[in-house]
């Protein structure tokens, strides 16, 4: 019997997700959406839309209370759309086989306090997690919300929360393509006509119609280090988490999974950032630098991380390009959809 799965988010991860599961076939697959153009063209690749917002909580909690797989890609920070797929799965059931949950978080979450250099965190250390990342760091409110439901017996899932780094590179999805540092980044430095390398002025974001009171700003001295993962090599972590889930009968697997492939200083991106707008004409003023300055709740500081489980489990991480490769890609992309 195929199984069904729920998925919110089909932007830039969820979509490039999204096209993964499809091209599969293994999944009964209905996804959140809101404009009935969305909606259309779910229909067009044989995904059932499911019409509400974030906020829409009988919505998502009779879609989680039935699907035999959870994922929630659509932004790390929404708790409420988090509460409402954990009522539906308290609901589930006990008959039926656990679900599955995936939660997608990032590992931000790693950035406060900015930890020395000899501070990496490794998803095999689980303890670690718990330990030195305090509660009013990004995405915390949301992730300790679903370990305190897993610890609680609450939920008949299995449940993980994924923790990418920065990622890049253009998705494969039907929707937005773009990723979201790299691209901010450069948008700022067209829109104050050169790059500010150190510290980007702080960006509001709103996502898929949640809005994330939490500011971007891109720290790029050489002493800020951040992992990174290319889209393909995401999608890839989330097909080998979902299949680990699905094949073991334990609901006692680790909580916080990484997923990294590569690292980057912000210093030299800001130096290649600068590069590639001049040769293309979108900034004209030298670059700039100021100091270092941040906020409790800001990413884009120092993230170390060390992924473990995933190649454990069988993760095939493949060739891709680097971030500093995709850069010019993704730039001449966002020229091309009118955001540059």
């Amino acid at each position: 019997m195929t199984k069904s799965l729920f998925i919110l988010g089909t932007g830039f991860i969820g979509g490039s997700v999204l096209s993964a599961l499809i091209e599969k076939g293994q999944y009964e697959i209905a996804a959140l959406c809101r404009s009935d153009d969305k909606a259309k063209k779910l229909e067009e690749l044989g995904v059932r839309p499911v019409r509400g917002e974030l906020s829409s909580d009988d919505v998502i909690s009779r879609e989680a209370e039935q699907a035999d797989v959870v994922l929630h890609i659509a932004t790390a920070d929404d708790l409420p759309s988090v509460k409402s797929i954990l009522k539906g799965l308290e609901k589930r059931d006990p008959s039926k086989p656990r679900a599955v949950y995936i939660h997608t978080s990032g590992t931000g979450v790693l950035t406060v306090p900015t930890h020395p250099d000899d501070v990496c965190f490794n998803d095999k250390d689980q303890a670690q997690f718990d330990t030195l990342i305090p509660e009013h760091a990004p995405h915390r409110e949301v992730d300790l919300e679903i370990k305190k439901a897993v610890e609680e017996k609450r939920v008949h899932a299995k449940v993980a929360i994924m923790m990418p780094p920065c990622i890049y590179g253009l998705g494969t999805g039907p929707f937005n393509r773009r990723s979201i540092q790299i691209p901010l980044w450069a948008k700022e430095a067209v829109k104050n006509g050169h790059v500010i390398n150190q510290c980007v002025p702080s960006i509001s974001l709103r996502l898929h119609n949640a809005v994330l009171n939490h500011s971007l700003r891109f720290f790029s001295g050489p002493q800020n280090f951040w992992c990174n993962i290319h889209i393909r090599n995401l999608v890839g972590a989330y097909e080998t988490l979902l299949a680990h889930l699905e094949e073991t009968d334990s609901t006692a697997g680790p909580l916080y999974i990484i997923a990294e492939t590569g690292s980057h200083r912000w210093g030299p991106l800001g130096v290649l950032l600068d590069k590639l707008l001049k040769e293309r004409g979108l900034v004209g003023g030298e670059m700039t630098e100021e100091k270092e300055g941040s906020t409790e709740t800001e990413t884009g500081t120092q993230s170390r991380s060390k992924s473990e489980w995933l190649h454990e489990w069988g993760w095939k991480v493949k060739e891709a390009p680097s971030i500093e490769e995709s850069m010019p890609e993704e730039i001449d992309h966002m020229k091309e959809i009118g955001e540059l």
